[in-house]
């Protein structure tokens, strides 16, 4: 299966890399090449597969 055929696999890939960035120092505001990857990947990330990491029905989010 290719990650044409999964939007969520594809998603998932595009989240694992801009993590990845993040991992190794890429400055989480600023105006950086590697920054901007970041953001278009999550972005992408988040079109394809748009209710990762939502709270579901029941679901309870503690601070």
């Amino acid at each position: 299966m290719s990650y044409a055929d999964d939007p969520k696999r594809l998603a998932r890939l595009l989240r694992d890399l801009a993590q990845a960035l993040e991992d190794s120092g890429v400055n989480p505001v600023g105006t950086s090449n590697e920054r901007h990857l970041m953001d278009d990947a999550l972005r992408a990330a988040n079109e394809l597969d748009p209710n990762r990491g939502k709270p579901g029905p029941g679901r309870v989010i503690g601070l």
